[in-house]
């Protein structure tokens, strides 16, 4: 059995990218041959040039999101043909799904012209794939409701958490970063979604010190232009009100020895997202075991169920009073055991696991079917 995992490169996109090497890594001590096979995100003239090494492999396992080859995903559907005319094993994994319900682009035009692009690219995932995978049931509920796809087409596969991450000490960490007392931090792409304005505007209700890091240049983000407004809306709202002695911005390149190092200095990972979309940052969360306070999303309301590693905020204003509960004492410690709980359920040796039983599955399926 030999398995190929399609995956943007590093260079090109950082977060399925990496997702794409620890699954491979674990997987292989699994003792599953498997290996990643790398395109340039944005690039379909890239991805086809990988199409004639896939034909030496069993089974197909694609990483998907909407717009990883550019043109709002118009190009996907010649890769769906190219990938379904191999006659392999195909798997797709969506790490996002859009549901038609919801508004796509501040544009009606814009927004109307998504839905309808990603509604056919959706139908014809489930037509010529052998299995999808999400990483939460809502995501699921959305492909079988909206799209009407087979359910036992698809399987929830979660996001696998880092077991080893370069974790140091907390105050160890504030110490190296000039930082005292209680630290909430927001870090990654912060842009309009993820709704670090939300947590800026009542700065001075939740306390010092509430740390705003994020690369000023973007990762993975297509406007460039839409990050820089959104940081300077976030310091504008910070002068105006004298937030100064509340928030602190640190605004650079974040390599992963840094990264690690603000989630070790972190009290708690604050997460205001808005809409329907899933957050990477909380997986490091629970790989550094630091609680997280979130928005009232499908996301978070689907974790907060099965651990008790973050709290909800059922509205924008009640942040601050989640954050103090959340720091009292026998709450935080209860809140840090559900991270570990967290991390040993979804670590990436036990997901990788799941991964082999599913390849293997695909195997006995065709060996029946021949």
């Amino acid at each position: 059995m030999k398995v190929a995992l399609i995956s943007p490169s590093l260079e090109s996109e950082k977060a399925l990218s990496k997702i794409s090497l620890y699954l491979v890594n674990e997987t292989r001590k699994k003792g599953v041959e498997i290996d990643l096979i790398n395109y340039t995100a944005g690039s379909v003239k890239s991805f086809f040039k990988i199409v004639p090494k896939l034909k030496e492999y069993d089974i197909i396992h694609m990483q998907h999101e909407y717009n990883l080859l550019g043109l709002y995903g118009l190009p996907f559907f010649l890769v769906l043909m190219c990938l379904f005319m191999l006659n392999k094993k195909l798997i797709i994994h969506m790490h996002t799904v859009l549901s038609n319900r919801v508004t796509m682009d501040k544009s009606i035009l814009k927004s109307i012209f998504r839905k309808l692009l990603y509604f056919f690219q959706n139908r014809m995932i489930n037509a010529v794939s052998d299995k999808v995978l999400v990483n939460e049931q809502f995501y699921k509920d959305i492909l079988l409701k909206e799209y009407k796809f087979k359910k036992s087409k698809i399987d929830i596969f979660p996001q696998g958490v880092i077991h080893d991450a370069k974790i140091i000490s907390k105050s160890k960490a504030k110490k190296e970063l000039g930082l005292k007392g209680n630290v909430y931090l927001m870090i990654g792409n912060l842009t309009e979604d993820v709704g670090a304005d939300i947590i800026i505007n009542q700065a001075d209700k939740i306390g010092k010190t509430i740390l705003f890091a994020t690369n000023p240049k973007g990762v993975n983000v297509r406007s460039k232009e839409k990050t820089k407004n959104y940081i300077n809306l976030n310091k504008e709202i910070v002068r105006k009100n004298n937030f100064e002695k509340f928030v602190r911005f640190d605004l650079r390149e974040i390599p992963d020895n840094l990264w690690w190092k603000y989630f070790s200095a972190a009290d708690l990972i604050l997460q205001a997202y808005r809409g329907g979309i899933r957050s990477g940052v909380f997986s490091d969360a629970m790989a550094s075991k630091t609680p997280v306070i979130a928005s009232n999303i499908s996301f978070f309301r689907e974790m907060a169920k099965k651990y008790g590693s973050l709290k909800i905020a059922e509205n924008e204003n009640d942040y601050s009073k989640i954050i103090k509960e959340a720091m009292k004492k026998e709450n935080y410690k209860k809140m840090v055991k559900e991270c570990k709980k967290y991390l040993k359920d979804n670590k990436w040796s036990v997901i990788a696991e799941k991964y082999k039983k599913l390849y293997l599955s695909l195997i006995d399926i065709k060996i029946n079917n021949q």
